[in-house]
């Protein structure tokens, strides 16, 4: 910049603030929590601090609407409740204390919870009651209108009620709410300028967005994420909240429902502080936003995990990718849904296009912001055959172009060797005599230091180990050290220690890219040599990795895009360990729950939850698991033919819960048990987990015959360290 250039016009125009007749409206995403200050100072800004609570949508609307009105308290709010909810709506909705009630307001919110009881209660039959004409006059003054979750979805016309996005893409438009499909319904139109869908990002809608277009005839689309807002004055947006909106644009797209197939749809990413006209669908990024640098260039190619498209915030880290990628070499990516109860696989394509998708970028101390302008989006849809859904349904992890001897051992360590108990390692001790162990620790924060750590623990066992002194900040120099590259394929074993799990992945994936050490590892495992992996390391090993999160946030706040915000971190691990994902520390961290989750949301069919103390000794692929140390694993399968995802409720039923105890194994190809002992400390440990998960989620145990509600545990064996789990949990808190 020279300093003569013309500022850049940053937000619209005041024409486009005064347009609409000035209308002020607040749609919400979805789970508002009571400390986003900057929503509720522009809901306070927007109505004059005076508002009238609307809990109509919600199944306990006395509790919510309380909840709501102390929310709205809390930030200097003058707040009512309206007692328009009930059997008594249709009475209420033309009372005129209530009609009275929203004149002196001015401004109303309405709640979360079923957008068809708002309906229901103000617009009957499509007939405006005298409540819902006294909402409309009052916006008309100058009132500000809000809501969330549901309370969002009744601003557009038509509206989206129901159906997630495989379900909308495979079976398309149903009018029948116990069928799979897309439920579309009437809105109320407050929003004029296109449709609305919430909870958006969160909850992999993009799918149900684009089909519902496609049926209602609109071009624009607006998909609202969890704690954020789209505020509007007129004709002018802004976003305010957690993460922002996407913005779809369907003028030149090609859509055919009868095929499934939807392509050149546009797609944008709108972060918190940028603006938008939307008489002209114009994007103004934020004044913190610049154009991404050469500097900030993270990714030369393709992620490489196989996430499902529609799962949290899979889309999101897609484009973040595009964003921080190199566009020479990298310009699109993808990822895929699959549907087990049709067979039809989905598949997403998201891709910059040439000389018009453009990309900004912040990064304050609390992460990367993004803006991603004009984005092509394509969906086709495919049912497989036998041969392939076999394969779909198979295992997701990456050999680098170098397949493992069947005898090629992974050692999965539930803690750090070095404050655990001595049995842990017995088997990994054995593996690793004869020769020099190399030590990789990277996945710590002090890498020389705990390498010397490590080798001084193996050095009183006997066994030489050498640091190979790969770090984050060298891992490119290394490349080009040939001597210690070849030096990896020599190594009796190589030992990847515990730390940050991320560290660990974005070294050996080094830009996006497997690095050379990678590709040695890969190689030296592959002709034999034994991989061990400590606590974090162990979780790193797969496909689909675990980065953070506990089971509460797992439960409640379903998967996050990073660990930086409330729920459960999902993020691409080096994929070495074939068979699913991974996860340690089980017991003192109640982790099983998480782990269940993981495997749901992310179309793995299973989990290996390793025990402090305690090892897994995999080999065949993957295949066959022993289980050693302390304590053992316990492995996870989930049925994918008992899902519910992308709702309002996590539902998991029929998961089976296996504890293998020191000496037992499993062969995953048959699922075929070994035991070689009793079982009845594993019986124990089972039962502890399973009372620690019921803790967690906050609900108590159901009986045999009253259905999914909260935990269900049935036994699935007659010794009991084979179970059964049903797992609803709610995640709509109706704000």
């Amino acid at each position: 910049m020279t300093g003569n250039e013309p500022k850049l016009v940053r937000t619209p125009s005041q024409a486009a603030h005064k347009a609409e007749g000035g209308r002020k409206l607040a749609v919400i995403g979805g789970r508002l929590e009571d400390n986003n200050a900057s929503v509720y100072a522009e809901m306070h800004r927007l109505s004059g601090g005076r508002i009238l609570v609307f809990p109509t949508a919600s199944s306990e609307p006395i509790e919510v609407g309380k909840e709501s009105a102390d929310a709205f308290k809390s930030h200097g709010f003058e707040v009512e409740i309206a007692p328009l909810y009930g059997r008594r709506a249709p009475r209420v909705a033309s009372d005129p204390e209530l009609l009275e009630k929203i004149a002196s307001f001015g401004s109303v919110y309405f709640t979360g919870g079923d957008q068809a009881k708002i309906l229901k209660a103000l617009s009957p039959e499509g007939v405006d009651t005298p409540a819902l004409e006294a909402i409309r006059s009052a916006q008309m003054a100058g009132g500000l209108v809000a809501g969330s979750s549901a309370g969002a979805a009744i601003m557009s016309q038509p509206m989206l009620l129901g159906g997630t996005s495989l379900e909308s893409v495979i079976h398309g438009v149903t009018q029948d709410p116990d069928k799979p499909g897309l439920l579309l319904g009437r809105g109320l139109g407050f929003f004029p300028f296109g449709m609305v869908d919430q909870h958006f990002i969160k909850r992999g809608r993009l799918g149900r967005m684009v089909v519902a277009m496609t049926e209602a005839g609109q071009t624009r689309g607006f998909g609202i994420d969890e704690n954020t807002a789209l505020i509007i004055e007129g004709a002018a947006g802004k976003i305010c909240g957690e993460y922002g909106v996407m913005m779809l644009n369907l003028d030149a797209a090609v859509l055919d429902s009868d095929s499934k197939r939807y392509s050149d749809v546009t797609i944008s990413y709108l972060d918190d502080g940028d603006t938008i006209d939307l008489r002209h669908f114009k994007v103004f990024p934020g004044e913190n936003k610049r154009k991404v640098a050469r500097s900030d260039i993270a990714y030369c190619a393709p992620v490489r995990s196989r996430r499902n498209v529609f799962g949290a915030y899979t889309i999101y880290d897609l484009m973040a990718r595009l964003v921080l990628g190199d566009k020479r070499v990298y310009r699109r990516d993808g990822a895929e849904a699959f549907d087990a109860k049709s067979g039809f696989n989905v598949e997403l394509t998201l891709a910059r296009q040439e000389r018009k998708s453009k990309c900004f970028v912040s990064t304050p101390d609390n992460g990367l912001r993004m803006t991603a302008l004009d984005f092509d989006v394509s969906i086709s849809s495919e049912q497989l055959s036998a041969t392939r859904l076999a394969d779909r349904m198979g295992r997701r992890g990456r050999t680098y172009g170098m397949p493992p001897k069947p005898e090629s051992t992974i050692v999965l360590l539930g803690s750090s060797p070095l404050n655990s108990a001595p049995e842990m390692m017995a088997d990994a001790l054995a593996l690793m005599a004869g020769g020099t162990v190399g030590v990789l620790a990277c996945a710590s924060s002090e890498p020389r230091r705990t390498a010397e750590e490590h080798i001084a623990l193996l050095k009183k066992q006997g066994i030489q180990a050498v640091n190979l002194g790969v770090t984050i900040n060298n891992v490119d120099y290394v490349a080009r050290n040939s001597d210690l590259l070849e030096s990896i394929g020599k190594m009796s074993a190589i030992l990847l220690c515990g730390g940050n799990q991320i560290r660990l992945v974005d070294t050996l994936l080094h830009r996006g890219e497997e690095s050379a050490v990678l590709r040695a590892i890969a190689k030296a495992h592959a002709s034999g040599v034994p991989l061990i992996a400590a606590s974090g390391a162990a979780s790193a090993l797969s496909g689909v990795m675990i980065a953070g999160g506990s089971t509460y946030e797992a439960l409640r706040f379903g998967v996050s895009s990073d660990v930086g915000h409330r729920g459960l971190a999902i993020q691409e691990g080096i994929g070495l360990f074939s068979t699913g994902i991974v996860d340690q520390n089980l017991i003192r961290s109640d982790r099983m729950g998480r782990l269940v989750v993981a495997c749901a949301e992310e179309n793995e069919r299973f989990g290996i939850g390793v025990f402090e103390d305690s090892a897994v000794l995999a080999t065949q692929a993957g295949c066959h698991l022993e289980a050693a140390g302390k304590s053992g694993f316990l492995l996870i399968e989930i049925d994918p033919m008992k899902l519910v995802l992308q709702n309002d409720s996590f539902v998991a039923n029929g998961v089976r819960l296996t504890l293998l105890g020191p000496g037992d194994s499993v062969d995953l190809s048959t699922n075929e048990v070994t035991r070689i002992g009793p079982v009845d400390a594993s019986v124990a440990l089972l039962e502890s987990m399973v009372a620690g998960l019921i803790e967690e989620a906050g609900v108590a145990v159901s009986g045999a015959d009253a259905g999914i509600h909260g935990v269900m545990i049935r036994p699935g064996d007659s010794e009991g360290a084979t179970a059964f789990l049903d797992l609803e949990c709610p995640r709509d808190d109706n704000a």
